[in-house]
């Protein structure tokens, strides 16, 4: 579900190829011999409900989203060097407790030494949750360090959210954005609330943890995760009925390309960003099956053009390649071409 292509749009329907003019006047009723009638189009304003495409604070690639453990030094180092989009440097299930403070300490000294390794990349840093004696201390040095997000575990409530969002803005500058764990059927539940009034917080992208998930729920994944799709489904309606980024759960088996690999596609056909990852070994994999190919990518830049048209600069609906294309699919084809970063004009 990377973007609309001639083959897999249920919205677009085969037209004869002769058709290459707007389809607003293609579907003519007027009987053989009957006499023409003139038909007005209608004006431009009643094909442009909606204004042109205003892309979220999320309009970033998000396709391969690596853990490391804060306290490992050389793994932090070789995350700088990897092909992925973003990286969480993690405080939380990865660290001892007794290792909790040097942790953060050594963090804070590695980034201000090497962040400009990490150019282009998005850093994030996930904390302790918010009823351990840990979140505070997490969340000062967050706010020392001024990473992209801060990403918070255990979320049942948009209080979590809050909470994290006002201690992080007690500083001058602007806080870090908040990402939120979505790894307990509470949290699930919730989400709805969860999101709505997390946004109002800085909330932007959602994690799902499906470890834990699966943990506290006693669920069965079953084949390719089959068990799991319901709760997936109910996490994708939120998230697209608020703008939300969603990033998928992490695969542990690390060996297994095929497993990762069919994982990745069904977590792209229901409109996730892109997959957490554990190991440099699962970047390549999960990068390509997270990226459009270039057919698609041909495709959407052929819906632009189309458009630019002087002759389809009223026009509703028009054939393309004898396909049906709307006004919609333009939508969809600027959005999908900026969000891989594609030049396109406005």
């Amino acid at each position: 579900m990377g973007g609309v292509s001639k083959g897999d749009s249920p919205f677009l329907i085969h037209a004869p190829k002769k058709l290459q003019r707007p389809l607003w006047n293609a579907f003519s009723t007027r009987r053989p011999g009957a006499a023409r009638t003139r038909v007005t189009k209608p004006p431009l304003a009643y094909y442009q409900t909606s204004p042109k495409p205003v892309l979220n604070d999320m309009n970033r690639k998000l396709r391969s989203v690596i853990y490391v453990p804060a306290i490992n030094e050389k793994a932090m180092r070789k995350a700088a060097t990897l092909h992925v989009d973003a990286v969480i440097f993690d405080l939380e299930d990865s660290v001892f407790p007794e290792q909790k403070a040097q942790a953060r300490s050594g963090l804070a000294e590695f980034l201000t030494k090497e962040r400009a390794n990490f150019q282009g990349k998005y850093l994030v840093i996930r904390v302790n949750a918010d009823d351990t004696d840990y979140w505070k201390d997490d969340l000062a040095v967050v706010a020392q360090i001024m990473p992209d997000a801060v990403l918070l575990p255990k979320v049942t409530t948009p209080q979590h959210i809050h909470d994290a969002y006002v201690e992080l803005s007690a500083q001058p500058r602007q806080p870090p954005k908040i990402w939120s764990m979505v790894e307990n059927p509470l949290g699930i539940l919730r989400l709805e609330n969860i999101v709505e009034q997390g946004k109002n917080s800085g909330l932007e992208c959602l994690i799902l943890g499906t470890n834990d998930l699966v943990k506290d729920s006693d669920i069965d994944p079953g084949k390719d995760r089959g068990n799991l799709m319901p709760w997936f489904s109910h996490v994708m309606l939120v998230a697209k009925s608020f703008d939300m980024a969603v990033i998928d759960g992490v695969l542990n088996d690390i060996k297994n390309t095929d497993a990762l690999r069919a994982e990745c596609e069904v977590a792209r056909a229901l409109g996730m960003n892109g997959k957490t990852i554990i190991h440099p070994a699962q970047v390549e994999t999960v990068n390509k099956a997270f990226s459009p190919s270039e057919e698609q990518i041909a495709w959407w830049r052929k819906i632009v053009a189309a458009y630019d048209l002087p002759e389809n600069a009223n026009a509703g609906v028009i054939s393309l390649d004898g396909m049906m294309v709307e006004r919609l699919h333009h939508e969809i084809a600027v959005r999908k071409l900026q969000e891989y970063g594609q030049d396109v004009e406005q």
